[in-house]
């Protein structure tokens, strides 16, 4: 795959994707799982993948589907599972804790990362 360099990540922003990674694979509750898909949405403007209004909302209800249409997402795309995200957190935490549990937020970072050239690409059948 070759890097766009619109789509180059600095160390700063790929070092707080990967903490907020790896801190979603660790909530435990779903409080916490609420906390890290929000500052997840906060975060998805620093990194040019956060949703602008009239974005398509990409349906999380379907946690498989979501996660392969997110394994080979453009930016564009990526944007549109933000929102999916942003509308899934307004259902409260339960839900949250599920697609957590399931790794979509995971699964959304992980893209971002390889889009920035920061790690290889993920294969759908790895997700």
């Amino acid at each position: 795959m070759k890097l766009d360099k619109a789509d180059g990540l600095t160390t700063t922003e790929t070092e707080l994707l990967r903490d907020l990674r790896s801190r979603l694979g660790r909530a435990t509750n779903d409080k916490a799982a609420a906390v890290l898909v929000n500052a997840l949405v906060q975060t998805a403007v620093r990194v040019d993948i956060g949703p602008a209004p009239g974005d398509p909302v990409l349906a999380t209800s379907d946690f498989e589907a979501f996660k392969l249409v997110v394994a080979g997402a453009s930016k564009a795309q990526l944007r549109s599972a933000v929102a999916g995200l942003k509308q899934l957190h307004g259902q409260g935490p339960g839900p949250v804790m599920k697609a957590v549990a399931a790794g979509l937020p995971q699964a959304v970072i992980s893209r971002r990362l390889a889009l920035g050239g920061r790690e290889p690409a993920i294969d759908n059948g790895m997700l």
